[in-house]
């Protein structure tokens, strides 16, 4: 059995949903927890509300001077919506606590402030020590 410390990319896994293990991996993420919790931005605002928009200026973030970087995927979710997550990628980083986000589909929401956009990948096995 090989130890997961040294394993460098993914692992084959098998998918239930199509009965298929090719192509497929899972990768791993070891941290502690103030280096998962660096993963996540909440508090984000947008003004006005989106409406099918494809770019959006997240203001009001906690702080994303350190590992946000033009390129990143992202997920962003909406207060009152928080089980949909909705995948983008970093456009700009204007400043400390304001992102600029191309989503991969329109986006609409009601909401105005209160969204998390994170960088949580459903592919990675997150270990935090």
């Amino acid at each position: 059995m090989a130890n997961i410390t040294n394993i460098i990319g993914g692992q084959p896994y098998y998918d239930a949903a199509t009965g298929n293990s090719k192509n497929k991996l899972l990768d791993f993420w070891k941290g502690d927890q103030p280096q998962y919790n660096l993963l996540a931005r909440t508090g984000g605002a947008i003004s006005p509300a989106p409406s099918t928009e494809t770019t959006l200026v997240f203001t009001n973030l906690n702080s994303v001077a350190t590992g946000w970087t033009i390129g990143d995927i992202v997920w962003v979710t909406a207060p009152t919506n928080n089980v949909t997550r909705a995948k983008g990628t970093i456009a700009a980083v204007p400043s400390d606590t304001e992102l600029t986000i191309t989503m991969d589909a329109s986006y609409s929401s009601t909401d105005t402030t209160g969204y998390q956009i994170d960088k949580y990948d459903a592919s990675t096995l997150y270990l935090i020590t």
